[in-house]
């Protein structure tokens, strides 16, 4: 090998150094970045769980406050409620049958 061949060989020897070290660091960025997500969509989950948790808690709330209290939410509740029942004797009546 000539000192040019030579000087070509080291040449492309530390290019391919350089590409495995980037390449390692790549991988490790990528593995990290998969370990953030994975926890992200798992945080995620728990507030999405948390806020269903909150609306039935809100409904529930909300109906609560209806049917002891006053005005349009309380009127409609009861409409709710008696329309209930409504079902509720229709349904007894056909078993009744």
């Amino acid at each position: 090998m000539n000192a040019k061949g030579y000087e070509e060989y080291l040449l492309l020897r530390r290019s391919v150094e350089a590409l495995v070290s980037e390449h390692e660091k790549l991988v490790e960025l990528a593995t990290g970045l998969k370990n953030e997500l994975s926890e992200a969509r798992r945080l995620l989950a728990e507030k999405n769980e948390e806020v269903k948790e909150l609306q039935a808690r809100y409904e529930r709330a909300k109906f609560s406050g209806a049917v002891l209290g006053s005005g349009d939410d309380a009127t409609a509740a009861r409409r709710r409620v008696s329309e209930l029942v409504r079902e509720i004797d229709k349904c007894i009546a056909l078993l009744d049958r």
